[in-house]
């Protein structure tokens, strides 16, 4: 049984090239993946490949030389070799803020390659501050209020300020120097700070206060939380050695009570989920340590070379990017999973999830334009076998094919027995039954090889099929580590870039989150004012609702 070829909207707004894509989507899904692996005896070899630390296998996919071979001319009718290089350049693409997105020369820092451009040696002062700020907490020139060596570091920040922070940290968490423990707190919800504040030690707890405008407003309000709370419990007005800043903005990190000495200036140009390769990544070195930092950076440096210099047939993040259109606009595919069986990068979803969501969930083209055809999917996943007890029947035998990413590492840091290998079988496993199924009619005849009466085995066969033919990439590493997670990161963002760039979007902007947060700023006026009678202008619904919570107040 093949997935359904849903009707797609007209791809780029050439129906020509659309009419080929869905001839292409038709064609192959009249053979079955299992199939295509009898048919083609090197196929694995051939749709697979090294990215510097890491092995990628996409030779599961509804793909042959051909397909692969449109696609590619696809992105290079579109233009996106030229969208590469002026990234690579510093080219403003983002254009809706007059911003670069230049992430490659983030990463170069931590190569032999870096230039003495303005931009590279603005790049190394960020870096040569942030080795000097890691240096002076581990070494203990710099101490608490009271004289004391920090033990724990609280990063306050939100979004990419957070999740990208957040997942290395805990990506490395048994493999780093071991003398920082590392929180995060980003929601403003009060618990978040009040069971964090819990569970540190006051006199040795440092809050790296991570925010680019520093004027964030959950940002802004977990810090006053901080600060409220060191005052009152080290008995001091003065607490400012206990706080460390990243911003574009240092006046206004200085404004809050920050000493400059402590302030990392980051560039203007670097966006909240691509930041994480630069001075917001200060608490993964103060966690992790600055050569993890660097080999973060390391590992994304190789996907920027394989990017560079392999053709697009042979480019790994590049030819991912186009399967997620394939799917996307050619199948009608709406989601993706992603499954990592390496309990370290359960956090993975997450991160990418505002990675792809917010880069891609567009409706307008670079130039304002409308656009004529669907862009990003819902990123979705848990840790495997996790989410083998949970969602897996859903990807097995649901209605809706959904792609998926099955991300392990070959070894383990913490081995106990056979457990690890049991990881691996299971990941193998769920990958080749996505893509195998079984037959009613196989399960039936074992159901009645095994003694069960004929009409029970026939009915209970069709409850048992697995339709098979769903597609998936596995993404192996040799042990999970900080290079070989900078390389898993940078592929994603390729990949990201590539569909981008080929649908004519702007990937770095993300005005769609900026309208709530005005109206919220009105709205906390009106629910903590009872004398505000704005109440009138809203809707009938959050009226009802605004009155509930004042209500609520005088209980």
């Amino acid at each position: 049984m093949s997935p359904t070829v849903n009707q797609a909207p007209a791809l780029l707004c050439d129906l020509d090239l659309q009419a080929t894509l869905h001839s292409l989507a038709k064609k192959a899904a009249c053979t079955p993946l299992k199939s295509r692996f009898s048919l083609e005896p090197n196929r694995a070899t051939r749709f697979s490949g090294e990215l510097g630390p890491l092995f990628v296998d996409y030779a599961k996919h509804h793909i042959d030389t051909g397909i692969i071979t449109n696609l590619c001319e696809l992105a290079r009718q579109r233009g996106l070799a030229q969208q590469f290089n002026a990234l690579r350049a510093g080219a403003k693409l983002n254009n809706t803020e007059g911003r670069s997105a230049n992430y490659p020369s983030l990463r170069r820092w931590a190569s032999d390659e870096a230039s003495t451009s303005p931009q590279d040696q603005t790049i190394a002062a960020m870096f040569a501050t942030m080795e000097n700020l890691t240096a002076e907490i581990h070494n203990g020139a710099h101490r608490s209020s009271t004289g004391k060596v920090f033990t724990d570091v609280v990063n306050i920040g939100i979004g990419g300020s957070d999740f990208g922070p957040r997942l290395v940290c805990d990506a490395l968490a048994n493999q780093g120097l071991g003398t920082l423990r590392p929180h995060f707190a980003a929601n403003i919800d009060p618990s978040v700070m009040t069971e964090i504040l819990a569970t540190v030690p006051a006199e040795t707890t440092l809050f790296v206060v991570a925010s680019k405008s520093f004027g964030t407003q959950e940002t802004r309000c977990n810090a006053q939380a901080a600060r409220a709370w060191l005052q009152a419990s080290l008995g001091l007005e003065d607490v400012s050695d206990h706080f460390m800043a990243v911003s574009s903005k240092p006046e206004a990190a200085m404004a809050f009570g920050v000493r400059e000495q402590y302030i990392l200036a980051v560039p203007e140009w670097i966006g909240g989920r691509f930041s994480v390769w630069s001075g917001f990544g200060l608490t993964v070195a103060l966690c992790a340590g600055m050569n993890s930092f660097r080999a973060l950076l390391k590992g994304g440096y190789a996907v920027d070379q394989h990017v560079e210099k392999q053709p697009l047939e042979s480019n790994i993040p590049v030819i991912l990017g186009m399967l997620d259109l394939w799917y996307r606009n050619a199948w009608g595919m709406t989601s993706q999973a992603v499954l990592p069986y390496e309990h370290h990068l359960k956090l993975l979803p997450i991160y990418l999830q505002q990675l792809f969501m917010e880069s891609a969930g567009k409706s307008v083209k670079a130039d304002g334009s409308p656009l004529n055809n669907a862009t990003g999917g819902v990123i979705w996943g848990t840790e495997g076998t996790n989410g083998q007890h949970s969602f897996h029947q859903l990807l097995h035998q649901g209605s809706d094919a959904i792609p998926c990413d099955f991300i392990a590492s070959l070894s383990s840091h913490n081995p106990i027995g056979e457990q690890h290998q049991a990881l691996l079988a299971n990941c193998f496993g769920q990958s080749l039954t996505l893509m195998q199924g079984q037959s009613a009619a196989d399960i039936e005849q074992d159901l009645i090889a095994n003694g069960m009466d004929a009409n029970a085995a026939a009915q209970l066969a069709q409850h048992k099929a697995m339709p098979g033919n769903r597609p998936s990439t596995t993404i192996l590493m040799d042990k999970l580590d900080a290079e070989s997670l900078g390389a898993l990161i940078a592929l994603y963002e390729y990949r990201l870039f590539a569909s981008s760039f080929v649908w004519g979007i702007n990937p770095f902007d993300q005005w769609g989150v900026e309208l709530g947060k005005q109206i919220s700023q009105t709205l906390m006026g009106t629910l903590g004012n009872p004398n505000d009678n704005s109440l009138s202008e809203l809707d009938s619904s959050t009226t009802q609702l605004v009155t509930r919570y004042r209500q609520a107040q005088n209980k």
